[in-house]
């Protein structure tokens, strides 16, 4: 448990272009990578790891040219959070996230609150979230919440569990319940009051370290307050989408890069196949065509999906753009979830019983993404593609939901 911690503050490289961003992502993903395959490493807190995110100065690139970062296309960051999963899935939601709340910033704050994180985030500082709690009806029902006190003071109270990267993260970007309805918050993660728990013991994605933070009176600096100002944009979560999906793809290629290494040097072939090596089998030659094919297309779907994303950056009021990028997203989700389960899963088939042992830590790929790959429902993604190629319906996300909530007074306190 942690409310003051310091993080570290070392030199952090200034990137001069994407690809050299994409360069970079693969360079420091062999490192962790490392880290990743040893079973020894597993269950500690990835704090070299997300180090290394922000000295590579991947962190930064998605701030805009106009303040002083790379402003890369959203096309870099996918891959930048796809290829950092390759190597470790928990570590590639910490770029994730921090990718999604760093957008944030540029909303509905103060020039002065912006500029401060800005700096902070080129400086090498990452940011976490705090929006999901757990108990409620569901997750629009807010128990944290924003109060005004008889000193006229904003205080914060209440609590949050699925806070990926704040326990290693410099700022805690939140949703909270007030009288007047949803609201922002930025928190420093020194903030009198804030309390970060290391207590994220899901058998996979544990380097995401998403467990609680708590909120005990915090008294709020009202520029740090961002009032939710008419509904969300129909598009709003096709940002965290489309690097969840790069999350999955990556971890898909982690797995059979994995398995392809461990047939090469460690498998046996089977009695009946005739062959002196087990990459010489004819039955695992396929099946090993298959994963690839499953990979392929997923990487494809997620590169698509990064294209549509960057027109729609720059048009973002054209209605047929929008309804594109959110079935290429959603088309992504599917075949990334896909692909990582049937992959991380299925590899074992192949490999014997001696790739179970815990030495080779290979059940890594399957615990990451079964546990990433309950985020989001792929269900409910499916069935807003179904919905307008059969009946013509609008594609949607569950943006439409929350702002009937919000609407509905969900967002304010119980009285």
């Amino acid at each position: 448990m942690s409310s003051v911690q310091a993080l570290p503050v070392t030199p952090v490289r200034v990137l001069g272009s994407e690809a050299e961003a994409i360069a970079v992502a693969r360079e420091i993903a062999t490192e962790i990578a490392a880290i990743a395959a040893d079973s020894q490493a597993n269950g500690q807190l990835p704090r070299r790891q997300a180090q290394l995110l922000s000295d590579s100065g991947l962190t930064a690139i998605g701030v805009p040219k106009a303040f002083g970062g790379l402003g890369a296309s959203v096309a870099t960051i996918v891959e930048t959070v796809r290829l950092i999963s390759v190597a470790d899935g928990g570590v590639g939601q910490l770029l994730q996230i921090h990718n999604v709340m760093l957008r944030g910033i540029f909303n509905g704050y103060p020039d002065a609150v912006r500029d401060r994180v800005v700096s902070d985030v080129l400086a090498g500082k990452r940011l976490g979230n705090a929006l999901a709690e757990i108990g409620g009806k569901n997750k629009f029902a807010l128990k944290t919440r924003i109060e005004r006190r008889a000193d006229g003071k904003l205080i914060l109270n209440g609590s949050k569990f699925y806070s990926t990267g704040s326990y290693l993260a410099e700022w805690i970007s939140l949703t909270a319940a007030s009288e007047e309805g949803g609201a922002g918050v930025l928190l420093n993660r020194n903030a009198p009051g804030l309390t970060l728990v290391d207590d994220w013991h899901a058998f996979g994605q544990q380097n995401s370290v998403s467990g609680t933070v708590l909120f005990d009176n915090i008294e709020l600096d009202e520029d740090f307050v961002s009032p939710r100002k008419g509904p969300m944009k129909r598009t709003g979560l096709t940002f965290p989408q489309i690097l969840h999906a790069a999350i999955d793809t990556g971890i898909a290629a982690g797995a059979l890069g994995a398995a392809v290494d461990y047939l090469k040097q460690h498998a046996r072939p089977w009695v009946e196949s005739g062959v002196d090596h087990a990459s010489e089998e004819p039955h695992i030659i396929k099946q090993i065509g298959e994963y690839a094919v499953a990979l392929r297309a997923a990487e494809s779907l997620l590169r698509d999906a990064a294209r549509v994303f960057d027109e729609h950056e720059q048009d973002p009021d054209n209605k047929e753009l929008q309804d594109q990028l959110i079935l290429s997203v959603a088309t992504a989700r599917a075949h990334s979830d896909s692909a990582s389960l049937k992959i991380s899963s299925d590899i074992f088939s192949l490999l014997g019983a001696s790739s179970s042992l815990s030495k080779w830590n290979l059940d890594r790929f399957w615990r990451n993404a079964r546990v990433h790959t309950t985020h989001d429902p792929i269900r409910w993604r499916l069935h807003h593609v179904g919905n307008y190629y059969l009946n013509c319906v609008d594609p949607g996300e569950y943006t439409a939901i929350l702002n009937a909530k919000e609407q509905q007074g969900a967002t304010r306190p119980a009285p």
